[in-house]
């Protein structure tokens, strides 16, 4: 897994490096910490009943990666970078290019609890 999550009181900052930079057909992300509106960490398969869409551009491989940009009808636009975690961290975001950010990170409570001070201090 490659995803590292920096943030600080003014951004958010989502790198991606190795081959997910590849099967995300992205770099990373980077939105305001005054755009995210709720971060916790969810199980995979709450993640995915959410809804995906359709990549637009983006890789998915059943059961081994879930990448890149997603759209929905329903759920708007989703960034995804999911291996096979059991648990990974959901970042909503209010007047973003995404609508929402779901990312494998090594402890996602842990990352989860950095947004949350940075947002919401």
């Amino acid at each position: 897994m490659a995803v590292t999550v920096d943030v600080d009181p003014e951004r958010l900052v989502v790198r991606l490096s190795g081959a997910d930079r590849f099967w995300a057909l992205a770099l990373g992300v980077e939105v305001p910490t005054e755009a995210v509106t709720s971060v916790r960490p969810v199980s995979r398969a709450e993640a995915y009943s959410r809804g995906s869409g359709f990549r637009l551009p983006g890789s998915y491989w059943p059961g081994l990666i879930m990448a890149g940009s997603y759209v929905s009808r329903s759920t708007g636009r989703s960034f995804w970078c999911v291996h096979r975690a059991d648990e990974v961290l959901l970042v909503e975001l209010e007047g973003q290019r995404y609508d929402r950010l779901i990312l494998e990170v090594d402890e996602p409570a842990e990352v989860s609890r950095a947004i949350a001070r940075a947002r919401f201090r």
